[in-house]
């Protein structure tokens, strides 16, 4: 018996917001709280360029499993 159910589409959004939790934190754990200001800087800007790609793919994500599967011929 085989399951014709469609493959769910990949989910990278997790990947983005992860990755935006150990930038957010890198300047924390590198420098032991002592970093300059542009290293603050340049990391909360790069954390929350991730965190609005993520949610840009978490809606894309989200648009895909409500639209269902593609029809077929």
């Amino acid at each position: 018996m085989t399951d014709n159910k469609p493959t769910p589409p990949p989910q990278y959004a997790v990947w983005f917001f992860v990755a935006a939790t150990f930038v957010f934190a890198m300047p924390v754990t590198l420098f032991r709280g002592s970093a300059e200001l542009w290293v603050t800087i340049v990391s909360v800007s790069v954390g929350m360029l991730l965190v609005v790609l993520g949610s840009v793919q978490l809606g894309r994500e989200v648009r895909a499993r409500q639209a269902g599967p593609p029809p077929e011929h």
